[in-house]
């Protein structure tokens, strides 16, 4: 008798914690972990969205190296699938549901057969040397075991979350994602064309500062003289000093008709030009591996060129926020 009071005291007591514990438990689990990284939050954002490469640092996959994954990314982002299945980890999948590009990535993450999903986050902040992510997850627990079980287990999953991005940092910072691609190269011609141009003089680190001042008053300057643009913005790189990193060059925009010189903005009329050309498709921080490409091409196959350079945007960085999505034609005129 003795022993079945204490089995039903035992029973009691499992009971108490199954149903009572939880009520005062929260209802909203969530764990949060954060890391700097040295790399760009575009970097960090094209890694996360489309879970490439996601078993080089994923804290549970690499556990269990022989569990089996999938990766499905999707143009966009959104939909972008990936899945998993290990004796350990189990079976679940993630679905990127939102995103604001380079800034925000939302999650659906299922666990086995539960139709319910959690809620996966990144919030992606630019620093001086890079990135702050906040990494984090927030499930609903329902009453009165899942909710138990999520608190119990919520220190296990901090450690969890802290160590996939210790391993992520690790992991691109050694592998710098490139967000480039490089299209074929190939002879063509520029011009001819009139246009509207201004000069000016710096290091690749200036370009972006000094375009965005002078290409919204070339604008205003072919508004000024009813012109019709005929073509995109472009740049015309007309000198390089390797020492210095210094560039002398013109910003221009071409025109239907012949223009007029207005204080340091000029007329300017280009021939036809034979170039050596190629699409670069990707953030314009990113040139200097296609112009690395086409200069190998040139040397490769004994091409003569002038050294001047012409970059045509074709995408309008102002409503295209997806830098992946930029679009420059670099061409190099031939002697």
């Amino acid at each position: 008798m003795k022993f079945l009071k204490w089995l039903l005291y035992i029973v009691l007591v499992l009971v108490a914690i199954v149903l009572i514990v939880p009520l005062f438990l929260p209802a909203t689990v969530e764990v949060t972990a954060e890391k700097d990284v040295a790399v760009s939050p575009e970097q960090v954002f094209q890694n996360a969205a489309t879970y490439t490469d996601r078993n080089a640092w994923d804290p549970w996959l690499t556990t269990e190296p022989d569990a089996e994954y999938t990766i499905e990314p999707k143009p966009g982002y959104v939909g972008s699938v990936y899945t998993w299945n290990g004796r350990k980890i189990k079976t679940g999948r993630m679905v990127v549901d939102s995103v604001v590009f380079g800034k925000y990535i939302a999650s659906m993450i299922y666990f086995g057969k539960d139709p319910e999903p959690s809620l996966v986050e990144w919030n992606l902040e630019k620093t001086e040397t890079g990135t702050h992510i906040k990494w984090q997850f927030t499930s609903e627990a329902s009453y009165p075991v899942e909710r138990l079980m999520m608190n119990l287990f919520r220190g296990a999953m901090q450690k969890d979350f802290e160590k996939g991005l210790d391993n992520l940092k690790a992991y691109l910072e050694e592998n710098p994602p490139r967000l480039s691609t490089l299209g074929e190269i190939r002879a063509g011609t520029i011009g001819p064309m009139f246009t509207l141009v201004a000069g000016a003089s710096g290091t690749m680190d200036q370009f972006g500062e000094q375009m965005s001042e002078l290409f919204p008053r070339l604008a205003m300057e072919v508004e000024s003289q009813g012109l019709q643009m005929a073509g995109v913005p472009f740049s015309h790189y007309l000198t390089y000093d390797a020492e210095t990193g210094i560039s002398d060059y013109l910003c221009g925009i071409p025109v239907a008709t012949p223009g007029k010189n207005s204080g340091d903005i000029k007329a300017r009329t280009y021939g036809k030009i034979p170039v050596i050309q190629v699409m670069h498709t990707g953030p314009y921080e990113e040139f200097v591996h296609s112009y690395d490409a086409l200069m190998n091409y040139i040397e490769s196959n004994g091409i003569n060129v002038t050294m001047e350079a012409f970059e045509f945007y074709l995408t309008d960085p102002m409503t295209e926020h997806d830098v992946t999505r930029l679009q420059t034609l670099i061409a190099m005129p031939i002697k």
